[in-house]
C-alpha cells in the first residue's frame, strides 16, 4: 500500500467557543477558510498549506452508534485523517485483523473514508481520493456507515441513501455478469 499523509486533524470544541476557536487558528495561526458542506450540525474547515483543521461542536448521540460510547469522546481531538490510496486493500486488512471500522462516501469532495479505532480509542479516517483510485476498484458499502445515517443531515441522508441504492443497483448487475 502506497505511503500515506495527513490530511486533516479534527478538533472539538467546547460548547459556544467554535467562533473563538475559529478567530484562534484564523488569526493567530493564519489559517484560511476552506468550503465546507452542510453536515448537521456546527464547524468550519480551515487550511494551514496542504493539512486542514476541522472544528467541530456538537455532542454525538451515544445510542446511534457503540463508538459514542467510548472514554476517549471527551477528548479534545477528535480524530486524525489521513489520505491514502487503496481503499479496498485497507479494508480487507482491517477486516483481517479484526479492527472494528467504519466507512462511508463523500460525493463533494470525491471520497471514500474509513474509519477505523486505534489501540488507544482513537478514530483514525482515512481518506480515497476516489478519482486516484485503481481501476476496478469497489470502495465502501453500505453497511457500517459512519456517522451512522440517522445522525446525518437531512441532505447527507438523502445522499447517502441514493448512493446506497446505486451501489445495489451496480452490486446487482455486477453479480448478473
Amino acid at each position: 500500500m502506497p505511503k500515506i499523509d495527513i490530511h486533516h486533524v479534527a478538533l472539538k470544541c467546547k460548547k459556544g467557543k467554535l467562533k473563538e476557536t475559529e478567530k484562534f487558528y484564523t488569526k493567530l495561526m493564519g489559517m484560511t477558510y476552506a468550503d465546507r458542506p452542510n453536515l448537521g450540525f456546527p464547524g468550519a474547515w480551515l487550511n494551514m498549506d496542504k493539512t486542514m483543521f476541522h472544528l467541530i461542536e456538537k455532542e454525538d448521540d451515544k445510542t446511534l452508534d457503540p463508538w459514542y460510547r467510548r472514554a476517549e469522546v471527551k477528548s479534545s481531538v477528535d480524530h486524525i485523517a489521513l489520505k491514502a490510496h487503496g481503499f479496498d486493500a485497507y479494508k480487507k486488512k482491517a477486516v483481517a485483523m479484526g479492527l472494528d471500522w467504519r466507512q462511508m462516501t463523500l460525493p463533494g469532495p470525491g471520497l471514500w473514508q474509513l474509519f477505523v479505532l486505534d489501540p488507544n480509542g482513537v478514530i483514525v479516517e482515512l481518506n480515497f481520493p476516489i478519482a486516484e483510485e485503481p481501476a476496478g476498484s469497489i470502495g465502501p458499502g453500505t453497511d457500517r456507515l459512519y456517522p451512522p445515517l440517522e445522525q446525518q443531515s437531512k441532505e447527507a441522508q438523502a445522499r447517502t441513501k441514493k448512493l446506497m441504492a446505486d451501489e445495489r443497483k451496480r452490486r446487482t448487475a455486477k453479480a448478473a455478469e
